[in-house]
């Protein structure tokens, strides 16, 4: 039996029988005496049972109550009192003036009250009862009464105890009840009581239009009461039966939702050969290409709509198709089964009202026969695609602080004159020193004797010795690391610089290296403006070292305004010096050139400058070994800049680099055995030299060890392995962890899934210009699915990924403004983005753009266009564009007819699993009509589709999101037009 009991009735006026009485009457009926609950459990007395008979007579429709199935179940004392009280207040309105009643009511149980009585209405609203019972005696429209009852163990599990939740409950369903008695909301009235009944709790409610002889109830309004009362009261018991919480219910929502899959997955991944769908089909464009006027259902003649209806039965006829509208069927009458026994009989699928958007995407495919449709379903977006593995920031040598060049010819920081050994700081001493710490081409660095006779040099008051031994003690070479020693013997070489710098007949080199302790804070805070003014007194004297670093603080914008063109011009000074040109600015001024910065692009002089700047590393190279330099090299060799491509020659550079203790050479190394284009590719060595690098606190190299670790294509997946490398990275601030570790607990995959974390890391990874976690983040927040949909700020993270080069992004807007969904239809504007994202060979990109320049839509049609997008798509694999490619040639229309290219195409298509390919190949094969076979598998996969979308939006049971009426009436507009849903 129904879980929810309502009992719907009108009152016309009447005299006798004043409305305004039943008012009174439920708003405050008194209570009997209370008797021993032990009373109860006896047989029901002889009087009671012959009341219950008359009962019975007078009311039969009283033996579908709560209350007298309990009574048939247990014929006891307590069983027949309630059913004999709830009977009385069904019908008190029939009953308050029958002696016989009126006795038995006289010792009724109260009403809960609120105040004098219990009548309740809309918040805010005063109940004057006697106004009331005035009002309704008055009132010569009809009035209509609902009873809504529930068990007490319902109500007592569901909240609807008190008259408070059921007040509560009556205010949200106005709207509800007022459309189900077609009555305007501000005519309408309603008053209810509550009446805590100890079996059967419940309320009555009355409710009538201000305006006399207004409103009225239909069988499908009271459908429509019942409905909505059922989904407020039983809210967490109908999520049940959608979600299936229980365990049981879990099992069998899984096995339902597994079969749909299952039953979806058949349908869309084969052929359907049904050569009577074909011919209706093929009939039905016949006649509605003579058919005038709307080619809509509605709109069409009987015999026509007779046609579509065929069709809809035949495809009902499938046995996929049946099976999921079992499915949906079986799923509404149990949520139906809450509140009413008596369940909708089955009607066939042409005659569902819930259905008949197919009638009209029937109508579309015939229409489209004649017309030969060039559409195909929107293949679905990829993953995200995975951005490459970064490349590790290359070192940059004034950043770096690389080696100190060599004085200049003359130079001999001597205050007395010219030739005297003793004064002057560049001694043999030194330079022996020199060669101990930074090593020469044919032996290592060892820092146990560059430290001694450095320590002996600055006792004799060098200051670059002083100044060396700064660098060592911080970075912990031959010693323990310590920043505060390192800083003292720095304030005594900035001390021995700024005593001699005045001194100097020729201070140009001494004013450089002042320049460069004010850049990098040694023995004084770091002041870039200060340092700009020291290099611009060196290069006044024509110091190109000084020039390459002033250059460096224009190209970056430190201590002075960011001008490139100033940078390149004191680049172009440093690195052609007659002396010693120098080769990290013939660097930079490649770059430059390269990329069009400070100068016109000039790929010519970008490689000329890269190969003097790579033979000039390789002069450096023959005098010492420099781990920074041997990393240059190394990148050089990787990439062919300057020189010919040699990974070999790369990893032996790396190598020497790694063995002084380059963490970035360590991190090459593990890049360069990873690539499956290296000849000596080891996964195993691989990871040893990431770990060494990240053992290093190289935050790129931890990075990778997270992605390895997670990805699961060269190591077994370890997503707490991962977890830990991303996060030590995420510390370190690495854009691209922030962007994958947010990337992966927004979607709560291999992780837990935090949201407020996800999004904080993402927009910190795209604040730090990361075009990865931009185009991730503003594709949650387009999609709504995970994030609340914001539209604005989705758009402008995603243009912002799409103007960094990200061919993802410029796919993804090319795709919203060629749609007009999301936002207006800007054909040229999508052209544009799809245009940058197939240039870099984006494959989906290709096909849209091709199926852009076909469509003759905000562009004009350019078949030679098309063709050139769809078959760079097809070369790359891609089963859209083939079977594009394939229906072209088939039809010959667009471009010339070529029956094998088309077969090829499509069997290239239909070899991927492209089902429209299988479908037109076999009815090529077999002399069929290709438009009419393949309207009929479209018109099977769509109708799949409907029932599908319909038994998972009910499920959901408009839990947030877009208003399900709304959402309804998009996708029915949707469905008539073959489009997908989702």
């Amino acid at each position: 039996m129904a879980r929810l009991v309502t009992k719907f009735k009108y009152l016309k006026p009447d005299q006798e029988k004043p409305v305004g009485g039943y008012a009174t009457y439920i708003a405050t009926r008194e209570g009997v005496e209370k008797i021993d609950e032990s009373f109860k459990l006896a047989t029901a007395t002889v009087k009671q049972q012959k009341f219950i008979e008359k009962i019975l007579r007078d009311f039969p429709d009283s033996a579908t109550m709560l209350e007298y199935e309990d009574y048939q179940k247990e014929k006891t004392v307590g069983a027949a009192s309630e059913f004999i009280t709830r009977a009385i207040e069904d019908n008190a309105h029939e009953i308050l003036n029958q002696k016989t009643y009126a006795d038995y009511i006289g010792t009724r149980p109260g009403a809960e009250r609120f105040g004098s009585h219990g009548l309740f209405t809309d918040d805010g609203v005063q109940v004057k009862l006697k106004e009331v019972s005035q009002e309704l005696n008055a009132h010569q429209g009809n009035v209509w009464t609902l009873i809504i009852s529930l068990r007490r163990e319902d109500a007592e599990r569901l909240g609807f105890n008190t008259g408070v939740r059921w007040r509560d409950m009556l205010r949200t369903q106005t709207q509800a009840l007022a459309d189900s008695l077609k009555i305007p909301m501000d005519h309408l009235k309603w008053y209810a009581a509550f009446h805590n009944e100890s079996h059967h709790p419940h309320i009555h409610l009355l409710a009538y239009s201000t305006v006399e002889n207004e409103g009225f109830l239909t069988k499908q309004g009271v459908a429509k009461m019942r409905s909505s009362l059922a989904k407020d009261i039983f809210e967490q018991d109908l999520l049940c039966i959608y979600e299936k919480q229980t365990v049981q219910r879990d099992e069998l929502r899984l096995h339902s939702k597994e079969l749909i899959a299952e039953i979806a997955s058949r349908i869309n991944a084969g052929t359907y050969d049904n050569p009577k769908v074909e011919e209706l089909l093929l009939r039905l464009a016949d006649r509605l290409s003579k058919t005038k006027g709307k080619k809509v259902y509605g709109y069409l003649k009987a015999d026509v709509k007779a046609l579509v209806d065929a069709i809809v039965d035949e495809l009902a006829a499938d046995e996929k198709i049946a099976a999921l509208y079992n499915l949906w069927y079986e799923q509404k009458e149990e949520a139906l089964q809450v509140y009413t026994e008596a369940l909708p009989q089955r009607v066939p699928l042409s005659q569902n009202k819930e259905f008949k958007p197919i009638k009209n995407a029937v109508i579309q495919e015939a229409l489209g026969i004649h017309a030969d449709r060039q559409d195909v379903e929107e293949p679905s977006q990829e993953d995200d695609p995975d951005p490459e593995m970064p490349e590790a920031p290359e070192s940059d040598s004034q950043a770096g602080d690389p080696i100190e060049p060599d004085p200049p010819p003359g130079f001999r920081s001597y205050s007395g004159g010219w030739g005297r050994k003793k004064d002057t700081w560049w001694t043999d001493e030194y330079k022996a020193a020199r060669a101990f710490l930074y090593g020469t081409k044919t032996s290592k660095p060892d820092f146990e004797q560059a430290l001694a006779g450095l320590k002996e040099e600055a006792l004799r008051g060098n200051g670059f010795a002083m100044h060396d031994l700064g660098k060592m003690v911080l970075a912990g070479l031959g010693c323990e690391k310590d920043e505060e020693q390192a800083q003292e013997w720095f304030r005594k070489a900035f001390s021995a610089f700024c005593a001699r710098e005045p001194k100097e007949e020729k201070p140009g080199y001494l004013r450089y290296r002042i320049g460069k302790m004010y850049a990098f804070g040694y023995g004084v805070d770091q002041d870039y403006l200060k340092a700009a003014e020291w290099y611009e007194k060196s290069v006044a004297e024509g110091n190109p070292f000084a020039a390459y670093a002033l250059g460096s603080l224009y190209h970056r914008g430190q201590g002075v305004d960011q001008d490139e063109d100033k940078a390149f011009a004191l680049f172009t000074m440093a690195a052609t010096d007659e002396n010693k040109p120098n080769a990290y600015a013939q660097y930079e001024l490649g770059r430059m050139c390269q990329n069009g910065i400070g100068t016109a692009p000039d790929q010519a002089a970008s490689e000329q400058w890269y190969k003097q700047a790579y033979q000039g590393f390789l002069e450096i190279e023959q005098n010492m070994a420099d781990d920074k330099l041997y990393y240059r090299l190394g990148q050089m060799n990787l990439t062919g800049t300057g020189t010919k491509k040699d990974p070999e020659q790369a990893r032996m550079y790396f190598e020497k680099a790694a063995e002084l203790g380059n963490a970035d050479a360590m991190y090459g190394l593990g890049k360069l055995y990873l690539s499956r284009d290296f000849s000596g590719r080891d996964v195993k060595k691989a990871i040893d030299h990431l770990m060494d690098a990240a053992g290093k606190d190289h935050d790129y190299a931890m990075y990778t060890l997270g992605k390895l670790f997670l990805e699961r294509k060269e190591i077994p997946k370890n997503p707490e392995y991962a977890l830990r490398w991303l996060e030590e990275a995420v510390e370190k601030e690495n854009p691209y962890a922030e962007y994958l570790l947010g990337k992966t607990l927004l979607q709560g995959v291999d992780f837990p899934q935090d949201i407020p974390r996800a999004v904080f890391l993402l927009e910190r990874a795209a604040a730090r210009n990361n075009p990865y976690a931009a185009y991730a983040l503003g594709k949650a927040l387009l999609e709504g699915t995970v994030l609340l949909q914001d539209l604005p700020r989705a758009m402008e993270l995603l243009a912002f990924s799409a103007d960094q080069g990200f061919s993802a992004a410029q796919y993804l807007l090319g795709k919203v403004f060629s749609q007009g969904e999301l936002c207006p239809k800007d054909i040229p504007r999508a052209v544009r983005y799809l245009m940058k994202a197939a240039e870099q060979d984006h494959e989906y990109a290709q096909y849209l753009l091709g199926k852009l320049y076909l469509a003759d839509e905000g562009i004009p049609k350019d078949a030679k266009a098309a063709l050139y997008w769809f078959t760079r798509s097809a070369d790359q694999g891609n089963a859209f564009a083939q079977y594009q490619l394939g229906k072209l040639f088939l039809y010959g229309r667009e471009v010339e007819q070529d029956m094998e290219k088309a077969i090829s195409y499509l069997t290239a298509s239909a070899d991927q699993g492209n089902v429209y390919a299988a479908q037109l190949l076999h009815s090529v094969h077999s002399n069929r009509n290709w438009s009419a076979a393949l309207g009929s598998l479209r018109l099977l996969q769509h109708l799949a589709r409907i029932i599908q979308n319909r038994i998972e939006n009910e499920r959901k049971g408009g839990k947030g999101g877009i208003d399900r009426k709304l959402k309804r009436k998009i996708d029915e507009k949707k469905q008539a037009h073959g489009l997908k849903q989702g």
